[in-house]
């Protein structure tokens, strides 16, 4: 029996699995990027207010951003580090030469996972210390430090707009890849219809 034209069109479990995790690694680094510039303008606020008079209060709820900021931009770290390795899984799954990795985000994303072997005695800057056996992925970004300070480059490294549109474009790219495969399967269903209804004609003659 010959094999369905739809099914011929279908991605194995490993891709589907793949190109379900893309998206949703896509997906939740867009909402991350959104919620780190959400607090980085209450931030800015709350900055201006204290910088025109000082009060208690406006310094605690600064406070407050500040943490808040830095797990959200710690999560945005997370989700962009696992969009990155399954967009190359999903290339090795296709036989496609793999996207080259992202070696600043591989480093920034290695030096918060052992950030508390770092030393920190510098006010918002770690730096990885004397022991040249440990740290090696802070060494390697720029200035050799991981910037602990919120506003401007991501951890001192990463542009927020370059995490958004690496994003966006394989969020884009999967949703194109889909409608394109689903026309697809409806163009084969259609063409494989057709060729019944002519087998069967000839059948009657």
């Amino acid at each position: 029996m010959a094999e369905s034209p739809c099914k011929a069109l279908s991605m194995s479990e490993a891709e589907d699995v793949c190109v379900t995790f893309v998206r949703a690694w896509s997906e939740s680094v867009l909402r991350q990027v959104a919620r780190v510039k959400d607090v980085s303008r209450e931030a800015a606020k709350l900055n201006r207010q204290l910088d025109h008079e000082w009060d208690p209060s406006t310094d605690e709820a600064l406070s407050a951003i500040w943490r808040q900021n830095w797990t959200e931009a710690h999560a945005l770290v997370w989700s962009i580090h696992q969009l990155d390795r399954w967009g190359r899984r999903l290339a090795e799954e296709r036989g496609e030469e793999p996207p080259r990795e992202h070696l600043v985000l591989r480093d920034v994303r290695n030096t918060l996972e052992h950030l508390d072997e770092a030393r920190l005695d510098k006010g918002h800057v770690a730096e990885p210390g004397e022991d040249q056996s440990r740290n090696r992925s802070m060494r390697r970004l720029p200035g050799g430090r991981l910037y602990i300070a919120t506003g401007g480059k991501l951890f001192g490294s990463l542009e927020l707009a370059e995490l958004e549109t690496i994003a966006r474009e394989q969020l884009e790219r999967m949703k194109q890849e889909s409608m394109e495969r689903e026309e697809a399967m409806i163009e084969a269903a259609v063409d494989s219809y057709i060729d019944s209804v002519i087998d069967a004609r000839r059948e009657t003659r």
